[in-house]
């Protein structure tokens, strides 16, 4: 079952959520059941750059997702008061500005804005939890399935993240290979 706002302001009032930058316990920002976060600046842009001719194994011994796309992909900046041009059918990572780190009693989603959804931005491709004990900037697998260009820009409301109970606290946190990317 999803938090409330009274929960959630509860968990980052006594420091077991922590969300830096910080969000206010009574920013509009946290809603009846969801945290909105916002885009940072830095995007990969995936596909863009002779990808065609490219076989991807992920099964393959010591592949790692992240810097594949580093390798394969273009840096992009959004500029302050600019935007980045997001094409139709067009696969771009990017991640929140904020870090999160999850105590062991609390998993979370994160989800698309309903707004950007109906204009075709799908902002994580089948990969919206967050496990128990996570900390780090959640990544964005932001794909445009919409006929328009959007403009993504530089903190703007991208995402919503929803926080769960997860019964008995975790024995461990999660400890993959996307914990504390950068």
């Amino acid at each position: 079952m999803a938090l409330s706002d009274i929960e959630m302001q509860a968990e980052i009032r006594e420091k077991r959520l922590v969300i830096d930058p910080p969000i206010p316990v009574e920013s509009d920002r946290i809603g009846s059941s969801s945290i909105d976060l916002l885009l940072y600046k830095e995007l990969t842009v995936v596909g863009d750059n002779g990808a065609a001719g490219i076989v991807v194994d992920p099964t393959a011994p010591g592949f790692q997702v992240m810097p594949f796309l580093q390798r394969n992909g273009r840096k992009v900046t959004i500029p302050d008061n600019g935007s980045y041009e997001m094409p139709p059918n067009q696969l771009v990572i990017g991640r929140t500005l904020e870090s999160v780190k999850l105590p062991l009693h609390l998993a979370g989603r994160i989800e698309g804005k309903s707004s950007l959804a109906r204009l075709g931005l799908s902002v994580h491709v089948t990969a919206p939890s967050i496990h128990a004990g996570f900390a780090g900037p959640l990544y964005l697998e932001m794909n445009n399935i919409g006929p328009y260009r959007i403009l993504l820009r530089r903190e703007m409301e991208i995402a919503q993240l929803i926080l769960e109970h997860t019964g008995l606290p975790a024995l461990a946190g999660y400890e993959g290979q996307f914990q504390q990317q950068v």
